[in-house]
């Protein structure tokens, strides 16, 4: 009997904690993270003042527990789309698709991993790099470097080609919760990035 409520209660928790996480998705998306306010967010999820304060010690912790899961859940998404691609260029492709994919189902989510990583607030941009470090090492090795060693793309500084891939990548990914929500075509953005990586 004490096992079933163990379990009752491990979910009640994560139930709780969905919630609070999804209430503070909404509040640093519209406020950014220095405005956002920690008691907002306990009553948008209807929970009393303070209560998120049982599930993360402080603001920041809330903010890397937010980065964190639209990070892990837009990485799983994506790079699971890209995997099954044959060529660099395929993947490359099937990233873009995939990801825009994603902001078009969660674009609070969507925007609020770009404007963290490209806002002024230099601890929010610290706390999304790091949750985007797995895309970035993905794009850099499998599809920058591995283009490169199949001699598809030329021999340009990885890192900053990666760089500038995620940065179209979140771009795009943002502007899909903007009022006009862009349609971007991942098979045209993929033709404009590859124009500058294949050798010519």
């Amino acid at each position: 009997m004490p096992r079933y409520r163990k379990a009752d209660r491990e979910q009640r928790l994560a139930q709780a904690r969905r919630k609070l996480l999804d209430a503070a998705i909404a509040e640093f998306a519209a406020q950014g993270y220095a405005q956002a306010n920690i008691n907002h967010i306990s009553r948008a999820a209807g929970f009393a003042q303070g209560t998120i304060y049982n599930y993360f010690p402080s603001k920041r912790a809330l903010f890397a527990a937010v980065v964190g899961d639209i990070a892990a859940r837009q990485r799983d998404l994506v790079l699971q789309a890209a995997a099954i691609a044959s060529s660099p260029a395929a993947r490359l492709e099937r990233f873009l698709a995939a990801g825009f994919a994603f902001a078009q189902g969660f674009p609070t989510a969507a925007q609020l991993i770009a404007h963290a990583l490209y806002g002024a607030d230099p601890e929010a941009r610290a706390l999304a790099e790091h949750a985007c470090e797995a895309l970035f090492t993905y794009v850099e090795r499998e599809i920058v470097l591995a283009g490169q060693r199949e001699k598809a793309f030329r021999p340009i500084d990885p890192r900053l080609a990666a760089a500038a891939i995620l940065a179209i990548y979140l771009g795009g990914c943002a502007a899909h919760s903007s009022a006009a929500m862009l349609r971007l075509n991942p098979r045209a953005v993929a033709a404009l990035l590859l124009e500058g990586m294949r050798e010519q």
